[in-house]
């Protein structure tokens, strides 16, 4: 009798950590879920992690209504998870694609899978308590849900999300749910012998294992929903979701379900970015220092010029990186430069790359084609303490210049960056009292809009510009001082923009804010 009651116990504390393993993991999908379609930001993954855990002690307190058939209960419970919880990125992603409105499903979804994960431990507790000293109970119990919750916090971010994606990433731990109701159904089969129940748990189990295995295809067609053109190529990366697409000879750039080129246009960014601090330089740099960028574009321009000797490239995805390296196909986009000799590849975050770099390292022209900081990882490479460490390795007749997001779309945050790198250099003035200047300019980018960039050098006071003996697509050199001339509603919004600091990241929000106003 002791034998049979130890072994239901083990069996309860193996179903804990399988649950709490689950539980866990529904929570970071919810959170991801929320970044990735509802805003990438601090403030969104947690207001869905805030919401789902108010939804676990909606769980808990229902389970004062339990009062007999615990372990069937219990049973139910799995199965109501396997499917919400299972289902719940695949569901997100469907209902994202066809309504502008996604909160009522998410509120709903994360309720549903929130209130079975919190219902779920305090059945346990009593069900256990039959064959251990409460205080034993609680002891053990609270142990191996701790332990399934770090086995999650591991195993998601470093091995499931990078693997499966999180369609596949939510059905795999449906499965989990699975896996406790059948331990469930063993620990008491005199307490959980409705047929209907059993079926019901095999049933789910099909079906989970039918979606796993159909994932990448229900993966496609959702995306084929989200995305107007055909889509080429769909790859996960441990850092992001690349999706290109290709209508007719319109090749484009998706990174998390955001735009980052047309092969139409973009020129017209990656010219911008490149020739036109040259073109302000008094003579053409030899080393150059590319940030961000993976897709080899800016490369591409930089190698026009024959002077440069060397290029070294900091881009976070190697995975990106090699994608354009070796694509045939997108290989032809950046004319194989990603593959020049004179290109060093730093796959590493360009803010502890810039930190850690030999202080005697420096370059004369420093290009941040960085993504738009709409989030706060992303923030981090627009704050007073990143340009500090960057104009460290700035030559002092070098010259910096970054993207600024749109001037027209999101003003306050174009002179948010603006208004913080002059904070820094002010501060970098003291130390080596040099004369800084600071200069925006921008082009209009027809699948973008206006877009702005922000030069910064010793000497940008020079209005003529040498004549460029390079090949272009869009650029002229009568057209490089009219990108420097604003109009009068840009303007208008300049009046004591923030400085964007390390520990205070006020342009995430501003940027959040500024389309938001404008859409």
């Amino acid at each position: 009798m002791t034998d049979g009651k130890d072994r239901r116990r083990l069996l309860l504390l193996l179903t804990v950590l399988i649950i709490s393993t689950s539980g866990l993991a529904y929570e970071l999908i919810a959170g991801t879920m929320a970044t990735y379609l509802l805003g990438q930001s601090v403030t969104q993954f947690s207001f869905a992690m805030g919401w789902f855990m108010a939804a676990m002690g909606v769980g808990s307190y229902l389970t004062r209504f339990t009062k007999e058939n615990l372990v069937p209960t219990l049973l139910k419970v799995q199965i109501i998870l396997s499917l919400t919880g299972g289902f719940s990125a695949f569901l997100l992603f469907l209902a994202f694609a066809h309504t502008d409105n996604l909160y009522p499903f998410f509120f709903l979804l994360s309720l549903i899978t929130g209130a079975a994960v919190g219902f779920e431990i305090p059945l346990i507790l009593r069900i256990i308590g039959k064959y251990r000293v409460l205080s034993l109970a609680v002891s053990e119990v609270f142990t191996f849900d701790y332990i399934g919750a770090l086995f999650a916090s591991i195993l998601f971010p470093l091995l499931i999300l990078p693997y499966m994606g999180l369609i596949r990433a939510s059905m795999f731990f449906g499965l989990f749910n699975s896996t406790a109701g059948l331990l469930i159904h063993f620990i008491d089969p005199s307490k959980a012998k409705n047929h209907l129940l059993k079926y019901s748990l095999f049933l789910t189990i099909v079906i989970l294992l039918a979606g796993f295995s159909l994932s990448s295809y229900l993966t496609k067609w959702i995306e084929g929903v989200l995305y107007q053109d055909p889509i080429v190529l769909a790859k996960e990366t441990k850092y992001q979701r690349i999706i290109i697409t290709k209508w007719k000879d319109d090749v484009r750039l998706f990174l998390n379900g955001n735009l980052q080129f047309s092969s139409r246009d973009e020129a017209r960014y990656h010219e911008s970015i490149v020739h036109v601090p040259i073109a302000k330089m008094n003579t053409p740099p030899k080393t150059v220092l590319i940030l961000g960028g993976g897709d080899g574009m800016v490369i591409r321009e930089v190698l026009k010029y024959q002077e440069i000797s060397s290029i070294d490239l900091v881009d976070l995805d190697k995975e990106m990186v090699t994608l354009f390296q070796k694509h045939p196909y997108l290989r032809t986009l950046n004319d194989g430069a990603l593959s020049s000799k004179k290109l060093q590849i730093y796959n590493q975050d360009a803010f502890r790359w810039l930190k850690n770099l030999d202080r005697k390292q420096k370059y004369d022209l420093i290009i941040a084609d960085l993504p738009d900081p709409n989030s706060y990882s992303l923030g981090k490479l627009y704050t007073v303490s990143f340009y500090l460490n960057l104009f460290k390795h700035l030559n002092p007749k070098g010259m910096f210049v970054t993207q600024a997001t749109s001037a027209t779309f999101a003003p306050q945050a174009f002179w948010c960056i603006h208004s913080t790198i002059r904070e820094s250099l002010k501060i970098f003035e003291k130390q080596n009292s040099n004369d800084w200047q600071v200069k925006p300019f921008h082009t209009y980018i027809p699948s973008f809009g206006d877009w702005g960039f922000i030069l910064a050098s010793k000497d940008l006071s020079r209005q003529d510009t040498p004549d460029l003996k390079i090949t272009t697509k869009f650029l002229t050199t009568g057209m490089i001082n009219s990108l420097f001339v604003f109009s009068k509603d840009i303007l208008a919004k300049t009046k004591a923009p923030p400085v964007n600091h390390l520990n205070n990241q006020v342009l995430v929000n501003t940027y959040a804010k500024s389309y938001h106003n404008w859409y």
